[in-house]
């Protein structure tokens, strides 16, 4: 794991290097996304163009996009054993459902989490059978008096699916070299990638202070005064 501090805070939070943002003394906090992809399928997800209805894990992703050179590896989506999980939210860009209603879930991480069972966070496909762009997000607990999700353990992500999904980016207006114009559903392809994508937010107690926090001063050589 690697921290900063705020000011140090620019972009987002990578979550393949484990980097929190010390945001309040003593207190490491964590923004965490794992995907489930779609397309392109590198990792033989679908079959027959396919993601059949079930439960899967998802993947922190690998900075290296070229699957013909990707010394780092994916790695699995957990949550590190006495993390408090505060929030969780879900979309699924370029996934087209079998009908409309049918769901995708954050399977429930912890009775202490958000979207515990009974409440998991749920997306649900609309009437063109597309899910909503803006995703799911779970009600954000309090960050003060949090529970571990779980305090010996890391916990794996997964999510659920009800049907039957394929890789394809919603409905788009085309305008020909004559003029005509048409909508068209594209496939998933490098442009246009299919994606269940899973977001996790806790924090953990930060490291005990080193010497550097205290300015532990310099020796000092014999005669010399303090």
């Amino acid at each position: 794991m690697s921290v900063i501090f705020p000011g140090n805070y620019v972009s987002h939070l990578n979550a393949y290097r484990e980097q929190g943002v010390e945001a309040l003394p003593g207190v490491e906090f964590y923004r965490a996304v794992g995907a489930l992809v779609l397309d392109p399928d590198n990792a033989g997800t679908l079959s027959n163009g396919v993601l059949a209805a079930g439960t899967y894990g998802l993947k922190l992703l690998s900075p290296d996009l070229r699957q013909d050179d990707k010394p780092r590896t994916d790695k699995t989506f957990e949550i590190p054993a006495g993390s408090v999980v505060y929030r969780t939210a879900l979309s699924a860009p370029g996934v087209k459902a079998a009908a409309s209603g049918n769901t995708i879930k954050i399977v429930a991480i912890s009775s202490n989490a958000p979207g515990n069972t009974g409440s998991e966070v749920t997306l649900t496909a609309g009437s063109d059978k597309f899910f909503p762009a803006a995703g799911a997000t779970s009600p954000m607990l309090g960050v003060l008096n949090g529970t571990a999700v779980n305090a010996s353990a890391a916990h794996a992500v997964q999510v659920i699916t009800s049907a039957n999904f394929t890789a394809e980016s919603n409905s788009t207006t085309v305008t020909t070299a004559d003029g005509v114009r048409t909508i068209e559903t594209v496939a998933g392809n490098r442009k246009n990638p299919s994606a269940i994508l899973v977001e996790v937010c806790y924090y953990r107690p930060a490291s005990a202070p080193d010497a550097e926090d205290a300015h532990v001063p310099y020796g000092i050589e014999a005669g010399q005064g303090t």
